[in-house]
């Protein structure tokens, strides 16, 4: 074979070898999307808090719908006037243009809960704990009227064992100050993760329930909260698997069309 016609089947191989090469990295960034796209929101029942409508005229109502309530725990004073049930609820957000519009409040509400240790929201949003599955649950805070720096809150996912106690799979705590939170007028996203969900896990199969704490403060000021949301995601060795079987696909269909 003389060099000529050594060079053209080298040139042959090498673009072949280079076409191989992004069919390859096409189908592995095609599968990696769809499997990202897979990433699945989760209903949370007013998780913006919208219901029940704050009454004409009231600047806030002690009722959150879809949501519970801890009971008063002992030992810590209530601020005057205020009873237990009173501690947390929903106001609607300003118009905009007024100082104390919140400009990233989802829907025309919001829920307060004042900074008293054992304030809590929670609820199970009708969703399972899936084997393969990591979740991610956020929530858009901020902390005002005078709260003390210092003040703690804490935002988890929980499920029922089977004495139906809330047990926390994973958790996130927030300090307030006035670095974190700057002003009254935007919230702060916060989050926590529960790592891929495996057979053994106590919680795998049981109901995902989201729960929504005040755990330290003097009483003074409050937290406002909303937007809560809650993700489910593959694990990632799916993410490759599914990678290497529709590359593999692809580069076996390209051989063929090579061989015809």
């Amino acid at each position: 074979m003389n060099n000529t016609k050594l060079e053209l089947v080298s040139h042959v191989i090498r673009a072949s070898l280079r076409h191989l090469s992004t069919i390859a990295c096409a189908s592995l960034a095609f599968a990696v999307g769809g499997v990202a796209l897979q990433a699945q929101t989760l209903s949370v029942p007013n998780g913006s808090f919208e219901s029940p409508g704050t009454p004409p005229g009231f600047p806030a109502f002690p009722v959150v719908s879809l949501w519970q309530k801890t009971p008063q725990p002992p030992g810590f004073p209530l601020p005057s006037g205020y009873n237990w049930d009173q501690l947390a609820g929903v106001f609607p957000n300003t118009a905009f243009g007024q100082p104390d519009h919140i400009d990233n409040v989802d829907g025309a509400q919001a829920a307060y809960m004042l900074a008293i240790p054992g304030v809590s929201l929670f609820q199970e949003i009708g969703s399972p704990f899936q084997v393969g599955k990591s979740y991610n649950l956020k929530l858009g805070i901020l902390g005002g009227g005078g709260i003390t720096p210092g003040s703690t809150f804490e935002m988890s996912l929980y499920y029922r064992d089977g004495a139906n106690n809330l047990v926390s799979v994973a958790a996130t705590p927030i300090t307030y100050s006035a670095a974190a939170f700057p002003n009254t007028t935007h919230l702060i996203d916060y989050e926590v993760t529960v790592p891929t969900v495996q057979s053994g896990n106590a919680w795998a199969g049981q109901t995902i329930g989201v729960q929504l704490t005040s755990t330290f403060g003097t009483g003074a000021g409050y937290w406002d909260v909303d937007s809560v949301r809650v993700q489910a995601v593959p694990e990632p060795a799916s993410v490759a698997v599914l990678a290497l079987g529709v590359g593999g696909l692809l580069v076996s269909r390209w051989r063929s069309r090579q061989q015809a």
